[in-house]
C-alpha cells in the first residue's frame, strides 16, 4: 500500500539561519534534499504559529483551542465539555516599567517545587473556585465550565518580551488581570522562592494564562485513516481528537518505515511525521552543528524519502521546513530532469 506523507520540521530552513550560512552552504551536497526542493511542487506558505500551521497540516477547518486540545492528550481526567487555559509558571523581571517574562523551560523547576506553588494558589482562590490542574512542573491547567470571554497571548509569542502590551483582553480580563498581579505577590514570599533566592537562582513569581477555548466536535475533522508522529503534546491532542493513530516521533526514517511494517492498523496511509524535538534545538546550535544536523537529516530521512517516492512505496510526499514555500512531490515530478539541483545557499 503507498502512503501519503507529509513531513515537518518547523524552521529548520528558515532565511535568517540560510543567508548567515551562505558561505558553507555553497559547497554542501544533500542530494535527497536538493533534489526534494528542485523537482516538486511548490505552494506558499504565510507565517502561522506552530498551532495554527499544525493544524492547517493536518487538515482542520481552524485552529483547534490550544490549551484544550494538548490537555485532551495530557490529562487522564478530560472534560471536552470545560472551557481550557494553559497556565504556566513563570519569571517577571523588572526593567524600567515595565515587566519582562521568561518562560518555565528557564527556570529548571522541580515537580516538588511546582506542585508546592500550584497548592498555594489552588488555596488562595479557592473562594473563587479557581483551581490548577497540574501536568508537569513547568505546565499547569485550568478548566472553567462556562466559556469566559479572554483573548490571551502565547507564551511562545511573549517569552523575553515586555508583558505590558500582551495582558488578556476581553470582557472578563479585568479578573484575570487581578489574578496575575495577585499571583505575583503570592508567589514573591513563598518558601519556593525564598530558598531560591538564597541560592541564586531565577525566582517562579508568576504564572502566564493563554491558549483559552474549548472543544468543539463539529470543528474537528475525522482523520481515522491517518497517524500522527510527535512528541508534541499538542500534536498528540490533536490527533487523539481527530481519531488518528498517535505515535512517538521517529529518529529515522528506517525507524518509522519499521512501525508501520509492524503496525495492527493496515488501513492507515496518511502520515503526518513532526520531528519537533529538532526545532526546539534549533536556537541553540551553532552553524557547524546546523551543517552536521543537516548531514544527518540527509541520511536518516531526505535521501530514504527520495528513494521511497522513486519506488512508489510513498506516492505522495509534502515537505515543510520552515520556507515561504511547501514543497509538494510525487513520482512523476522526479521526471523533471531541466530542473537542476540548486546549491542550498540558492533555496
Amino acid at each position: 500500500m503507498a502512503h501519503a506523507v507529509t513531513f515537518w520540521i518547523p524552521d529548520l530552513l528558515n532565511k535568517l539561519r540560510v543567508k548567515e550560512a551562505e558561505l558553507a552552504l555553497k559547497s554542501l551536497n544533500l542530494p535527497g534534499l536538493q533534489t526534494i526542493l528542485a523537482r516538486s511542487d511548490r505552494f506558499a506558505s504565510k507565517p502561522q504559529s506552530f498551532y495554527q500551521q499544525a493544524s492547517f497540516l493536518f487538515h482542520q477547518k481552524e485552529c483547534l483551542p490550544i490549551a484544550a486540545t494538548k490537555a485532551s492528550s495530557e490529562l487522564k481526567e478530560f472534560d471536552s465539555r470545560q472551557f481550557w487555559l494553559s497556565v504556566d509558571p513563570v519569571q517577571m523581571i523588572p526593567d524600567r516599567d515595565t515587566l519582562v517574562l521568561i518562560p518555565s523551560e528557564d527556570l529548571q523547576i522541580s515537580e516538588d517545587e511546582s506542585k508546592q506553588l500550584l497548592a498555594t494558589f489552588n488555596a488562595h482562590f479557592a473562594e473563587d473556585k479557581v483551581e490548577l490542574i497540574w501536568a508537569r512542573p513547568n505546565h499547569w491547567y485550568l478548566s472553567i465550565v462556562q466559556p469566559v470571554d479572554i483573548k490571551t497571548t502565547s507564551i511562545d509569542e511573549i517569552a523575553y518580551k515586555s508583558v505590558n502590551d500582551y495582558y488578556p483582553t476581553g470582557n472578563a480580563a479585568q479578573y484575570w488581570r487581578q489574578l496575575l498581579n495577585e499571583t505575583q505577590m503570592l508567589f514573591y514570599s513563598h518558601p519556593v522562592n525564598e530558598a531560591r533566592r538564597e541560592k541564586g537562582w531565577p525566582e517562579i513569581n508568576s504564572v502566564w494564562l493563554w491558549g483559552e477555548g474549548k472543544i468543539n466536535p463539529e470543528e474537528i475533522t475525522t482523520r481515522m485513516d491517518s497517524a500522527v508522529w510527535s512528541n508534541n503534546t499538542f500534536m498528540k491532542g490533536m490527533g487523539k481528537l481527530a481519531q488518528a493513530q498517535v505515535g512517538s516521533s521517529p529518529v529515522s526514517y528506517q525507524a518509522w518505515l519499521n512501525c508501520i511494517e509492524q503496525s495492527e492498523t493496515p488501513r492507515i496511509n496518511k502520515h503526518f511525521i513532526c520531528l519537533d524535538s529538532i526545532s526546539n534545538e534549533l536556537g541553540n546550535l551553532q552553524q557547524e552543528e546546523w551543517i552536521e544536523l543537516l548531514k544527518k537529516l540527509e541520511a536518516d530521512w531526505f535521501a530514504p524519502l527520495i528513494e521511497s517516492v522513486k519506488q512508489g512505496t510513498i506516492d505522495s510526499l509534502l515537505v515543510d521546513l520552515g520556507q515561504d514555500y511547501r514543497s509538494h512531490l510525487k513520482q512523476s515530478h522526479l521526471r523533471r530532469f531541466w530542473r537542476l539541483k540548486k546549491s542550498l545557499s540558492k533555496i
